[in-house]
C-alpha cells in the first residue's frame, strides 16, 4: 500500500471516529441536559412563562406517573412529560406497566381511583389527579379529530392542585333554566375549583368560593333571593351572565340593581369592532379594571356574540363600588326591546358606548374582620360558549380566568393556551396550482432526463 492510500485511509478511519464520537456525545448531551430543538410549527414542545414559574416555586414533591412502559407510550406526551421532569428536581417521572404491577393498581384503586392503561397520575402532598391521553388534547366537536393539544393547560394547573391544601369549591344555580356550556364548567375544573350543581339553598350550604348564574329564563323567587343576598354580605362572589331575553327576571333584576347594576333592553350593535361579518358579534373594549391588568401586557381581544347593554344604577348606595369592565366602542349603537328586523342603524337606536361587563364590590366588616362581597354581570351568554373557549384565537377563556381570579382571594386560576397540531394549509389560487403542475410534470422530469443522459454519455467516453 502506497502513502496516497495509507493516508486516505487514516483520514476515512479519523472522519469516521470524529462523526461516531459526535453522534454518541450528542446523544449522551440530549439524554442528560435534555439538548432538543422544537421545530414543530406552533412550538409544542415550548413551555410558557406560567409553567415556568409555577414548576421553580415548587416546595414539595409531586410525582408523575404513566401506566405504560415508556417504550409503548405516545412519543408526544413523552417528550412533554419528560421536560416536566428536567424543569425541577421535585418533579420525578416514571412510566409503569400496569399488568407488570398489579399492587400499584390496587394501591390507586384503595383511594377511589379507577384507572386504566395510558392514564397519567399526578400525585402531591395532599391530593393526587387523574387524567386520560384525551385529556391531553381538544377534539372537535364530533370528537372525531384531535384538533390542539391541552396538556401544558392540565399539567401545570395540576401542579398547583396536588400541592394546595385547599380546595375551592364553585356552586352552578340549577332550576331556573340555567345554560353553563361543557367548557365553561370545564375552565372551572382546569382550575382545580371542586363543582357542584343544584338549588340556590343546597349549594350556599357548603359556602362556595363563587356561586355562577349562567343565563337563567326563569326567574328566581324572593327566598331564593333573600339567599343570595345572605351569601353575599357573608363576603360571598357572584358570577352572572345574562343574555338578551325577552321576559325579565323582576326578583333577579332586584338583587342586581341594588348592587349597582342594571340590565337595559338593548342588543348592542358594533361599527367597527366585531367577528364574523356579524356586528352583533362585538368585539369589546378594555376598561381600566383589575381583571384587565393582563390585558395591558397581552394584546388579546375575546368576542362577545348577542350581548344586551347594562347600566349603572345612579341610585346605588355609596357602599357599593360599581366599575366598567367591557364597554361597547362611542360608535356602537342599540337595537331596542331584543327584536329587530336588520341591525342596520335605523332611527330610534339608543347611541353607545354601553357598559358590556359591570363589577360591583362591597366592603362588609363583622366581628372586627372585613370580607369584600362581589358581583361580577356579563350582558352575553355566548361568552363562554363551547366554541369561543376553545379557540385559541379570541381571549374568552384567558378573560373568564382572569374574572375568576378577581372573584376568588386566592387567585390561583392559570389559562395557558392550547397548541393546534394540526398544519396551516397551504392557500394558493388555481393558475398558482396549474403552474406548479406544470412544473412537476415537465421540467423536473426533462431535466432529471438530461442528466442522466450526461452520465451515459461521459462513461462511454471513458470506456
Amino acid at each position: 500500500m502506497d502513502g496516497g492510500h495509507r493516508t486516505r485511509l487514516v483520514f476515512v478511519l479519523c472522519l469516521s471516529a470524529a462523526v461516531f464520537s459526535g453522534i454518541f456525545m450528542g446523544r449522551h448531551l440530549v439524554e442528560t441536559f435534555s439538548l432538543r430543538i422544537d421545530l414543530t410549527e406552533n412550538k409544542l414542545y415550548k413551555f410558557g412563562p406560567t409553567t415556568n414559574e409555577i414548576t421553580s416555586a415548587l416546595v414539595n414533591p409531586v410525582t408523575i406517573t404513566v401506566l405504560n412502559s415508556e417504550e409503548e407510550y405516545v412519543v408526544m406526551l413523552r417528550e412533554i412529560l419528560r421536560k416536566y421532569a428536567s424543569l425541577s428536581n421535585l418533579i420525578d417521572l416514571r412510566f409503569v406497566d400496569p399488568y407488570e404491577n398489579p399492587l400499584l393498581m390496587d394501591h390507586y384503586s384503595q383511594q377511589g381511583l379507577s384507572v386504566e392503561l395510558n392514564d397519567i397520575i399526578v400525585e402531591g402532598s395532599f391530593r393526587l389527579k387523574r387524567f386520560s391521553m384525551e385529556d391531553m388534547y381538544l377534539m372537535n366537536s364530533g370528537q372525531t379529530e384531535i384538533r390542539a393539544l391541552n396538556a401544558e393547560q392540565q399539567l401545570t394547573s395540576a401542579l398547583i392542585y396536588v400541592n394546595d391544601q385547599s380546595v375551592s369549591k364553585v356552586g352552578f344555580s340549577d332550576g331556573h333554566n340555567e345554560q353553563p356550556s361543557s367548557s365553561l364548567l370545564k375552565l372551572f375544573e382546569n382550575n382545580n375549583f371542586e363543582i357542584a350543581r343544584g338549588s340556590i339553598s343546597r349549594l350556599i350550604q357548603d359556602q362556595p368560593s363563587i356561586l355562577v348564574i349562567a343565563a337563567p329564563s326563569r326567574d328566581f323567587r324572593r327566598d331564593e333571593v333573600e339567599l343570595l343576598q345572605r351569601y353575599l354580605m357573608q363576603g360571598g362572589s357572584v358570577l352572572v351572565f345574562m343574555g338578551p331575553m325577552l321576559n325579565p327576571l323582576e326578583n333577579l333584576q332586584e338583587l342586581l340593581e341594588e348592587w349597582g347594576i342594571i340590565l337595559g333592553r338593548e342588543v348592542v350593535v358594533e361599527q367597527e369592532g366585531y367577528t364574523g361579518n356579524n356586528p352583533v358579534n362585538i368585539v369589546p373594549m378594555y376598561a381600566p379594571h383589575e381583571i384587565n391588568r393582563y390585558f395591558v401586557e397581552n394584546r388579546v381581544f375575546l368576542t362577545m356574540p348577542s350581548t344586551r347593554s347594562l347600566y349603572i344604577n345612579p341610585e346605588a348606595g355609596s357602599a357599593y363600588d360599581v366599575r366598567a369592565v367591557l364597554t361597547s366602542t362611542p360608535g356602537s349603537y342599540g337595537k331596542k326591546g331584543f327584536q329587530f328586523s336588520t341591525p342596520a342603524r335605523e332611527a330610534g337606536d339608543a347611541s353607545g358606548p354601553f357598559y358590556l361587563v359591570l363589577s360591583s364590590l362591597r366592603r362588609i366588616t363583622e366581628n372586627s374582620k372585613q370580607h369584600n362581597a362581589k358581583i361580577l354581570v356579563a350582558g352575553s351568554r355566548t361568552i363562554y360558549a363551547d366554541d369561543l373557549l376553545g379557540f385559541s384565537s379570541y381571549a374568552n377563556a384567558d378573560f373568564l380566568v382572569q374574572a375568576i381570579n378577581w372573584l376568588h382571594a386566592d387567585e390561583t386560576s392559570i389559562f395557558i393556551p392550547a397548541k393546534s397540531i394540526q398544519l396551516a394549509p397551504l392557500n394558493i389560487v388555481s393558475s398558482q396550482a396549474l403552474l406548479i403542475g406544470i412544473l412537476i410534470s415537465i421540467p423536473l422530469p426533462l431535466l432529471i432526463l438530461t442528466i442522466g443522459i450526461i452520465v451515459v454519455i461521459r462513461r462511454k467516453r471513458r470506456v
